[in-house]
């Protein structure tokens, strides 16, 4: 089980040490950051469903899906204690979904994967995100390269899921679709396996990172490679300053991940926090189990 107050006390140190390492947050990231030190937030349950039910009725094109972007973590709080929120979280999806929002079909076939606000149907969110696939969307297309990586609808594909995530990095500069190709190359699925590629698809992951959310993904994997016996063959520099600095900023992004709703990220964070005091052991001199710098 997870130790909340373990967090909650590194978490103000963390921070620092963000800025120190030049991490922007933007508002949302420091407001949700304040709510972990908070132990929580409170959200005007009737003052959220008349302002999604006004965004499932504009008839402007995809107010609704941007609006459920804008107000994620609120409506994901309100949710849990208000089975009318999940409805017209759902009701809102299925109207932009007959006005032909990609966005929509997206966020629907997410809900259907998830399995936290409806129940979980893995062939409906393949199907959705096939849906919205069709229709534009770039996240459908990594969303889909998920469904078969992990045999979401039956047998791993590997092919498949490589295919997606390569089609969706060919069509846009999408740092989640670089570090999962970074992962198939890591892992040896489908293509042989090479950690200089991985390494490099991680590193190009980290470029195109646009906040400390997206940062999260490839920042941990590039600092746990800088801590494995796979680093010289990798091509990468050992630097335990930069791990540390890794691991500070994936551990940010998790934090804002699992109070987005994102809980399955549990297990990375604390992979987060110990890799810090990995780094931290070596930059103190002591030894410990691994590579040594």
């Amino acid at each position: 089980m997870v130790d909340e107050s373990k967090y909650a006390a590194t978490l103000e140190e963390e921070m620092r040490a963000a800025r120190i390492a030049n991490v922007e947050l933007t508002a949302d990231e420091r407001g949700a950051i304040e709510r972990l030190l908070d132990g929580g937030s409170c959200v005007d349950v009737d003052a959220l469903l008349r302002e999604m039910g006004e965004a499932a009725f504009s008839s402007e094109s995809g107010a609704f899906s941007a609006f459920v972007a804008r107000n994620h973590q609120r409506i994901y709080v309100a949710a849990a204690d208000s089975d009318d929120v999940s409805k017209l979280l759902f009701l809102g999806y299925k109207m932009g979904i007959s006005r032909g929002d990609a966005a929509c079909m997206n966020g629907l076939g997410a809900l259907y994967y998830m399995g936290d606000l409806v129940e979980q149907d893995y062939a409906k969110a393949a199907e959705l995100y096939e849906m919205a696939m069709n229709h534009g969307c770039y996240q459908s297309i990594i969303n889909l390269g998920y469904i078969w990586e992990y045999g979401r609808t039956g047998e791993r594909d590997y092919q498949k899921a490589y295919q997606y995530y390569a089609l969706a990095a060919a069509l846009a500069d999408s740092s989640e679709a670089a570090y999962k190709l970074g992962d198939m190359y890591s892992r040896g699925k489908f293509v042989e396996r090479d950690m200089a590629k991985a390494y490099q698809l991680w590193s190009r992951s980290l470029d195109l990172a646009e906040d400390i959310v997206e940062i999260a993904q490839p920042a941990i994997r590039i600092a746990q490679l800088l801590l494995s016996e796979d680093c010289e063959s990798a091509g990468a520099k050992r630097d335990p300053m930069r791990v540390l600095q890794l691991f500070q900023q994936a551990e940010i992004g998790l934090r804002i991940d699992i109070d987005n709703g994102q809980t399955y990220y549990r297990k990375r964070l604390e992979e987060a926090i110990e890799g810090q005091e990995k780094a931290r052991a070596i930059i103190d001199g002591q030894v410990i189990d691994g590579p040594t710098f």
